[in-house]
């Protein structure tokens, strides 16, 4: 017995090593499953992201099907009578087989009453022999007779390869047929169910992508828009999926497509596959990694299945878990031969050291405790970098974080960037000894990327050296106070019920904005208008609807530019700034300003269930600096207002009288402007272009003809309708114009050449569907975009450059060429000049008209001409009077040029005349 005390003491130093090899082999057991958990997850996350790639791939594959089939729609909305041979120039000029193979046609599918059917097989069967096909039965396979309506495929592209296609009768084809009854119905773009291709050797599955084409009628009755039928994209569902499989698109996917019915169904239909890509049938993957994605296209719904095709993990992340396992036991096995001598050795200084520890872990643990307790953020940070070296509970509360998180961030990483400067000078401050305390309330960033405010307190913490290698940060959470202080300082410049500055706060930036004014040079406004009738409101319906009212009419000039004020019960101003360096230019800014104010604030607003229709009276100061003082210009404003309700209210009036009349003839005009065009007031006239002595083509120029004031400058109705945005409906009128006038001088002999050129303006130039204007009216008219020239002004420089090349190369794509107007006297950038895809550069007529006493006009006009050979551009020089001038020029290498030294601009029958004698 006696011995037994020896053999513990022989063996007690092998149970720490025993303890740490299963310990160790314990925790590389739980590493190793962490790790082959982790591992099964990023091969799940890799496969979601894929999936979501792949989802949206299909869906912009689709979106552009719709985009081709739309706009060849649009051809047909343009010209209802388009006849196969513009259908097949146009769809050939698009190629879109090129960019996506899949679409095995383009086609155009007639509804055929019965009572047209003879004549539509006779137009078909003329067609046939202008093609040279064979002949036979037009009409395949024949329904027989009984169809109220036939649906037959009239106009195709391609023809090769789609043997079978044409005068296909679509009532053979179920799904086909449902599809086209559907646009019918719903006038809106349809996808059908999927359905076996005629055209394919091979039985595969397609779908159509087909947009209802209607006449233009409208109401009920008669002129009610009629289908005509439909235009449709036929799209084999293997190849689409072979393409986004090719393109890289699906990215290791196997996909297969699945067709459940239509949206509008309330249960699931029979489902039918569209297809699937080659690999799926390959695919060896666990079906429990299947994702399914359901995806609306159209009118109908897809379930589209996605399984890995191939590993979604390298070979050493595979490997990874199991390398992990031998090496936690190898490393196990070192650390149990270590731990079993390092026991002998601790054990001899156990008893030694026991006391000290236990006096050490003691103190430790009343720090720690008063430490995390502290009803304040307390933090020790490195004094070089600012680093987190220990941090209490209630920082990392404050923060949002866990203390372990702020570890890895320093002070200066959550700092305000505003606040980094001073705080930078305060640090190097503390290190240098020159401040003993570093006190501010200052912002840190909160986990959820919010702004705190923050009482912070910094003092420096020295070392058994006299060093000072820390720092104590003590932070309180003053965020409440701030908010509140926020919201006293809100409430002090807004109104309560609107939201909008108010009175207060228009008196402290009126000043502001008047010695802006006056530094600039520039005239701006001050537009003071109250509700009319409020009063009356307020009493008959109550105050909580009149707030109501003025709740919205804030809503409504929210968005306006310009400061815009709550001045009174039922007033608001808006002031303007810089809207122009002259009165008159001003006053007519400030004019459109205050009719599209008045236009919102005229429509309907609903109060208590009831429609209410709001008007206003307004009256406009312009101010140009500070000779104002602000109480002059809200008295003259008032004045103004005040002139306003005593000619009628719903209306403004200017201060001064004069600046009244020049509203009063602007608006005027406006008016007649479009009467003018709806009467066919405006017409165009023709100034030639002569290229080495002959005729070439001609600039058209818009000309007004008044019934009251007869011909009117542009200069005096083209910037206003630039203002008002007119010039995009005129530019359209001159634009369909020109291309009819084109198209007629086709058909005569010594006129089928001329090219036409005609300015864009830049706001016409940046709608959106500019580019579809304008091939709608060169297929509308039958003109040839190759003699249709567009003139563009530097301006467009200023604005979205990416766009402006976009739909100039689109247009050039076509044939339409362009001619860059008043060359160098706007935004001349080398940079911008190369990058547009220009054909000419116009020398502006100011250089030409001083080029014989000027040296630097002749200097301008001669590089404008090297510049523009050096980039392969022509040249030409408007404004020509004088034999010397075009001597010059050609001297100098241009011998384009317009002028009256040959003609000014003249009605299309001089111009002819012109071309005659030339």
């Amino acid at each position: 017995m006696n011995s037994l005390p020896t053999i513990l003491r022989a063996v007690v130093h092998w149970l720490p090593a025993i303890g740490v090899a299963m310990l160790g082999l314990v925790l590389t057991h739980v590493l190793a499953e962490q790790q082959r958990t982790s591992v099964e997850r990023v091969a799940q996350a890799r496969h979601a992201e894929q999936v979501e790639a792949a989802v949206n791939a299909v869906n912009q594959r689709i979106l552009a099907y719709t985009e081709v089939v739309a706009g060849m729609r649009d051809l047909y909305l343009v010209d209802p009578a388009l006849d196969y041979r513009q259908f097949e120039r146009i769809a050939a000029g698009h190629d879109v087989r090129v960019s996506y193979p899949e679409i095995r046609n383009l086609s155009f599918t007639r509804r055929v009453p019965a009572a047209g059917r003879s004549v539509f097989e006779q137009r078909m069967r003329e067609q046939a022999e202008a093609k040279g096909y064979a002949a036979g039965q037009i009409i395949h396979p024949d329904p027989g007779p009984g169809f109220e309506n036939l649906f037959v495929v009239e106009h195709l592209w391609p023809h090769a390869g789609n043997d079978g296609v044409w005068g296909l009768s679509i009532h053979a084809q179920p799904n086909n047929l449902a599809s086209m009854l559907r646009a019918w119905a719903t006038g809106v773009a349809v996808v059908s169910a999927p359905f076996s291709l005629v055209q394919e050797r091979e039985l595969a599955n397609g779908f159509l992508l087909r947009f209802p084409v209607f006449t233009a009628g409208r109401g009920a009755g008669p002129s009610a828009p009629e289908f005509i039928g439909a235009i449709a994209a036929s799209i084999h569902a293997r190849s689409m999926m072979s393409a986004l499989e090719d393109s890289g698109f699906l990215r290791g996917l196997a996909l297969k497509i699945e067709d459940l019915g239509r949206v509008a169904e309330a249960e699931p239909g029979v489902t039918i596959l569209l297809g699937t890509t080659p690999s799926w049938s390959a695919t060896r993957a666990d079906e429990a990694l299947m994702v399914q994605r359901e995806l609306v296209v159209h009118d109908r719904r897809w379930q589209l299945s996605f399984l890995p095709a191939q590993g979604l993990l390298s070979e050493q992340e595979r490997q990874l878990p199991h390398w992990i396992s031998a090496g936690g036991v190898l490393a196990s096995l070192l650390l149990a031969m270590v731990a079993s001598v390092l026991t002998r050795r601790y054990l001899l200084t156990l008893n030694a050291v026991r006391s000290t520890h236990q006096a050490l872990e003691r103190s430790e643990d009343r720090f720690l405790a008063v430490f995390n307790q502290a009803a304040v953020g307390i933090s020790l940070t490195d004094s070089e970098n600012g680093h987190f070296l220990r941090v209490n509970r209630k920082y990392g509360a404050i923060l949002g974080y866990h203390e372990d998180e702020l570890m890895v961030l320093s002070i200066q990483s959550l700092s305000h960037p505003d606040e980094l400067g001073a705080d930078e000078a305060a640090m190097a401050g503390l290190r240098a000894s020159a401040v003993s305390e570093y006190h501010c309330e200052k912002r840190l960033r909160h986990k959820n990327g919010s702004w705190i405010w923050v009482d912070l307190t910094v003092s420096p913490v020295f070392d058994s050296v006299g060093e000072r290698p820390w720092h104590v940060g003590v932070i309180q959470d003053i965020s409440a106070r701030k908010a509140a202080e926020a919201e006293l300082q809100y409430l002090a410049y807004h109104d309560a019920l609107t939201g909008l500055p108010n009175r207060r706060q228009l008196l402290d930036r009126l000043p502001q904005i008047l010695q802006a004014g006056a530094r600039r040079q520039r005239f701006g406004a001050l537009l003071m208008f109250d509700l009319d009738h409020f009063k009356l409101l307020n009493e008959t319906r109550g105050h909580d609807q009149g707030d109501q009212l003025l709740r919205e009419v804030a809503a409504r000039l929210r968005d306006e530019n310009g400061l815009v004020v709550r001045h009174g019960d039922d007033e608001f101003i808006l002031v303007a700034e810089d809207l122009a360096d002259n009165a008159v230019l001003a006053a007519a800014r400030a004019g459109a300003l205050g009719e599209g104010v008045l236009e919102r604030l005229r429509a309907p607003v609903q109060l208590g269930g009831k429609p209410y229709q709001a008007t206003v009276s307004m009256g406009v100061s312009l101010f140009a600096g500070d000779e104002l003082s602000v109480d002059e210009l809200l008295s003259r404003a008032d004045l103004a207002m005040h002139e306003a309700k005593l000619n009628g209210r719903n209306t403004f009036r200017f201060y001064d009288p004069a600046l009244q009349e020049l509203a009063n003839v602007r608006a005027a005009l406006s008016a007649d402007m479009q009467v003018g065009l709806e009467q066919q007031q405006f017409e165009l006239f023709y100034q030639p272009q002569l290229e080495h002595g002959y005729i070439r083509g001609a600039e058209v120029l818009l000309r007004w003809r008044h019934p009251r004031d007869g011909l009117v400058s542009p200069a005096t109705f083209i910037p206003l309708a630039e203002e008002t945005g007119f010039v995009v409906e005129l530019g359209d009128w001159v634009l369909r114009t020109a291309c009819v006038q084109l198209a007629q001088w086709k058909k005569t002999p010594g006129f089928a050449e001329l090219m036409l050129a005609v300015n864009v303006s830049p706001r016409q130039f940046r709608q959106a569907d500019f580019v579809e204007r304008v091939l709608a009216a060169l297929a509308s008219s039958g003109a040839e975009a190759r003699q249709l020239k567009l003139e563009l002004t530097e301006g467009l420089l200023l604005h979205d450059v990416d766009d402006t090349i976009d739909k100039m190369m689109r247009l050039k794509s076509y044939g339409v060429s362009f001619s860059l107007d008043d060359f160098g006297t706007g935004y001349s950038s080398l940079a911008y000049l190369k990058r547009l895809p220009l054909d000419q550069l116009k020398i502006d007529q100011s250089f030409v008209r001083d080029v014989l006493t000027d040296p630097n006009d002749a200097a301008i006009a001669r590089t404008v001409v090297a510049l523009a050979t050096s980039l392969g551009l022509a040249v030409i020089a408007e404004g020509v009077e004088t034999e010397e001038q075009l001597d010059f020029l050609e001297r100098n290498h241009c011998h384009a040029w317009q002028g009256y030294l040959f003609s000014k601009p003249v009605p299309v029958a001089e111009f002819e005349a012109l071309l005659v004698r030339s």
